[in-house]
């Protein structure tokens, strides 16, 4: 049954590119923003809009788990992971840079330009990666609520002011919550690109804790796609060239390691978990 929604959450995400399936739908960051907006302990605010919507859905979970209410399990794990993902929005991304790319003159500095590239691979690699895959890992694992409580605590940061007191719990949570996901969609690069190079570089990387899940994956998927050395082009047009090579590589990667989470999902459901 997990793997069943798990297909069609992919298949709806992959067929309604730039749209988040139904986060805005369900108008539930207004039942968060309320609790932001009152007076409360920073960690009874966040247990309130996080912790109790996640109870709430473990335990209806676990009393439709069974019997003739599972088709209504089935119902609930579909809306719950149709509100938990963000949107699909890669291939706007990658149009974007590419729109960025031939806008360049000449008189850009290299190395102003070299370190754009470099953020826009990261920011994509990372994005792409929060939008479905820890939602995709925690719903394998524990089901509806497991998927909600990444869910809610990514909308929950993003409302945050830099200078809250919440920010760093809820940042280490999140750092948690990804740490695994990170590291299994990484050896999905691995098997999918450059196996040599990327397994070598997972391996080395596998129980770092002092880097983030953004640097590691941006560093994983460029052993994958075998990523050009942009320090050594002169000249812009080639620059642009080996960019472009590489944002189509990346985007390809990025592609079928959505699917590569659907191998894994299939391959548990053979298993009986």
């Amino acid at each position: 049954m997990n793997f069943l929604v798990v297909l069609t959450v992919v298949l709806a995400y992959k067929s309604w590119p730039g749209r988040r399936l139904l986060r805005d739908k369900i108008p539930f960051a207004a039942y968060q923003n309320w609790f932001l907006s009152r007076s409360l302990a920073p960690n009874a605010q966040y247990l309130l809009c996080v912790g109790l919507p996640v109870v709430l859905v473990f335990g209806l979970g676990v009393m439709l788990a069974s019997g003739i209410w599972h088709i209504l399990w089935l119902l609930l794990a579909l809306v719950v992971l149709g509100y938990s993902i963000g949107s699909n929005n890669l291939i706007q991304r990658v149009a974007n840079q590419t729109k960025w790319l031939h806008g360049l003159s000449r008189a850009e500095p290299m190395t102003q330009v070299i370190v754009a590239q470099n953020h826009y691979i990261a920011r994509t690699t990372y994005g792409v990666f929060q939008s479905i895959y820890p939602v995709l890992f925690w719903f394998l694992l524990m089901g509806p609520a497991g998927a909600l409580a990444y869910g809610l605590s990514r909308t929950y940061l993003k409302n945050l002011e830099r200078d809250d007191p919440q920010r760093q719990l809820v940042e280490t949570v999140m750092y948690w919550m990804e740490w695994l996901p990170a590291r299994l969609t990484g050896f999905i690069f691995a098997l999918l690109g450059n196996f040599g190079r990327c397994f070598e570089a997972w391996i080395a990387g596998l129980f770092d804790t002092g880097q983030s899940q953004s640097h590691l994956l941006r560093s994983l998927l460029g052993l994958a796609i075998a990523e050009a050395d942009y320090q050594s082009v002169q000249t812009l047009p080639e620059f642009v060239a080996l960019a472009e090579h590489d944002m189509q590589s990346s985007r390809d990667l990025l592609e079928r390691t959505l699917f590569g989470w659907l191998g894994l999902a299939a391959i548990l459901a053979i298993i009986g978990w």
